[in-house]
């Protein structure tokens, strides 16, 4: 896992109790370009401004296997940026103390579950939209990330389902 860049608006310590979640500990928002996103980064604010936390706005690159794991993916760093600094924008109007890193790996489920333990998250927020492919079938397509996260997560996880798109 490499982190690319890490932005924050304001390093200062806040206290890591919040009303609701129960546990100590910042939240980790998922940002990857979902139309979501803005959502789940208003609802993080939300809660970690009544329990005096922060949020961390966590994009992450998959690297494909055939290149390096610090190769250059110039497209894809561009648009981490654009949805960062996008994030980063709602949370500065929320009045949220917010941290924004890309972070390149093999899989997102693992980087993902490291930087909620890197961070000593109490929440992890990720978005999943519904595909409107699917049928009737008994469920959606979670991927293999999701499922990982909610498997090994040391914190609360909460997967917020949008609507397939009309």
């Amino acid at each position: 896992m490499v982190h690319i860049f890490r932005r924050a608006r304001e390093e200062t310590e806040t206290s890591k109790t919040a009303p609701g979640v129960g546990a100590s500990g910042d939240i980790a928002v998922i940002v990857d370009g979902k139309r979501l996103d803005k959502e789940l980064v208003r609802l993080a604010c939300f809660m970690a401004k009544r329990g005096k936390r922060k949020i961390h706005l966590v994009h992450i690159i998959e690297v494909p296997r055939t290149l390096p794991l610090k190769a250059t993916l110039t497209k894809e760093s561009e648009n981490a940026d654009r949805l960062l600094t996008e994030a980063m924008g709602i949370a500065d109007e929320q009045g949220c103390d917010a941290i924004a890193e890309v972070v390149q790996t093999r899989d997102a489920g693992p980087a993902i579950v490291d930087e909620a333990k890197d961070h000593s998250c109490a929440l992890i927020l990720l978005g999943l939209v519904r595909n409107a492919n699917k049928g009737t079938g008994s469920g959606n397509d979670l991927g293999k990330t999701i499922p990982f996260v909610l498997a090994n997560a040391p914190c609360r996880v909460w997967v917020v389902q949008d609507p397939p798109a009309q």
